[in-house]
């Protein structure tokens, strides 16, 4: 395959995906006019990773005729054009716990097919949609499921957007926890309150900091908009 980057649409690579996993994720794709370049899982795939930037990957596992840790290997190596884009494994529910060992090692989200559309789409905006982010240590209080913890949990946030924030602490919280949050910002009187997903966790390596990214689900009353402002006004 040769990809003309002369293009001016952003370009996407799509690796190994079954006809039901391309009819899930290609039309939010088509939507925002993205070149899609979809190829099947084969070992001169990894040179094209290296060697094209491409905004964002979307690989399947598994991947006949490919090992995911080739692949992200090739994504995330030193001198890659990739090594900064996006990178997401769709898989199927019983595959899962393999995907997700791969969070910590350059793949950005996992998606599974029987997800609702809606979820699968917001994986690719997360990814796809670069809103300002600002380094803030601030408190954050927790309401988390009763199976993972009896009490709310005190942790702090390393920085956040209007999307969402990684947080810090003494615990982490699996991926796929949804949680409700109150978030206390210095110099503002009403905190921000809302609801969260656990969709990463913090590259230590690259990032410095152990701890796990959340994107916002749902953000009450005037949250939203003291977030945004608060941010666009941070120095």
């Amino acid at each position: 395959m040769i990809v003309s980057m002369s293009d001016p649409r952003r370009h996407v690579l799509l690796v190994g995906l079954s006809p039901e996993a391309l009819d899930c994720v290609t039309p939010a794709l088509h939507e925002e006019s993205f070149a899609l370049h979809t190829v099947d899982g084969s070992p001169f795939v990894l040179d094209l990773i290296r060697g094209t930037a491409f905004e964002l990957l979307v690989v399947a596992l598994p991947n006949e005729g490919l090992l995911i840790e080739d692949l992200v290997e090739a994504a995330r190596c030193p001198g890659s054009l990739c090594s900064n884009g996006g990178l997401i494994i769709v898989t199927t529910a019983e595959h899962l716990d393999e995907a997700v060992q791969w969070i910590d090692y350059g793949v950005n989200r996992i998606i599974t097919l029987d997800w609702p559309r809606a979820r699968i789409w917001q994986a690719f905006s997360d990814l796809l949609t670069m809103a300002r982010r600002i380094d803030l240590t601030a408190p954050i209080q927790l309401s988390v499921p009763r199976e993972i913890a009896r009490d709310t949990i005190l942790l702090k946030t390393s920085n956040l957007s209007e999307t969402g924030a990684l947080l810090t602490g003494f615990r982490t919280l699996p991926l796929g926890t949804r949680f409700q949050f109150i978030l206390a910002l210095p110099g503002i009187d009403l905190p921000i309150r809302g609801s969260a997903e656990v969709v990463r966790r913090a590259k230590a390596d690259r990032e410095k900091v152990d701890g796990f990214g959340v994107r916002y689900l749902n953000l009450a009353g005037e949250s939203r908009q003291t977030l945004a402002g608060f941010i666009e006004n941070y120095n």
